[in-house]
């Protein structure tokens, strides 16, 4: 059985996304997992029209006046702090004092879909998406019993990348967790960097309509600024 694809708005209510009169795209389980990548935002960059995504490659983003992860959508956007909101599901994610996201929090092991708005989303979801609205939907078991998965990856610098997740489903409960850790030493001295973002997210039906659910992201992360490329005198 082959069913269309749907995307979430503020109503919380599924529809298919081609009866909703504005351009979404949807990323789905089986395409982030055929990416190496364990961070979201360069998978979107390489899969979504019209989304560019500032980066600095396996070092991660970062935050304030040297960080990256600023995303433009169509031409709007550009910094941390305007046009494009970031949602997961369906709440928004950003700062409490400078307003910026958290791109290096958005790792790919706890991710069901992706669905992107591509234009101008403030009916939706107020004046942070002038340029558009990206949501987040994580993952929850939906087998009875346990499950799990794993990879690893290994490359140039001592590079090293992590993914697990796990899930348990009883009756009416499930629970699913998953880790991310990067690391790497750097193409130069004292340019290492690593990252762990953990999630853990619990539910409980109460009926066949509604549930509850309650979830943590915790992401710890670390990196080096090896300065200028000439030696001061």
């Amino acid at each position: 059985l082959t069913l269309d694809e749907v995307t979430v708005t503020s109503t919380r209510a599924q529809v298919n996304r081609n009866d909703v009169p504005i351009t979404i795209s949807v990323i789905n389980r089986n395409e982030i997992e055929e990416s190496s990548e364990s961070a979201l935002l360069p998978i979107l960059s390489e899969q979504i029209p019209g989304m560019f995504i500032t980066e600095r490659g396996i070092a991660g983003f970062g935050v304030s006046s040297g960080g990256t992860g600023g995303i433009t959508i169509r031409g709007v956007g550009g910094s941390p702090t305007t046009g494009v909101l970031v949602l997961i599901d369906g709440h928004p994610q950003y700062m409490g004092i400078m307003g910026h996201h958290l791109p290096d929090a958005y790792g790919t092991s706890n991710i069901e879909r992706v669905e992107v708005i591509r234009g101008p989303a403030s009916v939706l979801y107020g004046s942070n998406a002038m340029g558009g609205a990206i949501n987040i939907i994580t993952r929850k078991q939906s087998r009875e019993g346990w499950e799990a998965n794993g990879r690893l990856m290994y490359g140039s610098y001592n590079t090293q990348k992590y993914m697990a997740n796990g899930g348990f489903m009883k009756n009416k409960f499930d629970a699913f967790v998953s880790i991310n850790h990067d690391k790497t030493n750097g193409h130069r001295d004292n340019s290492g960097f690593h990252i762990t973002n953990v999630y853990a997210k619990a539910g409980y039906g109460l009926s066949e309509h509604f549930s509850v659910w309650s979830d943590v992201s915790i992401a710890s992360y670390k990196t080096q600024n090896p300065g200028t490329t000439t030696r001061l005198m």
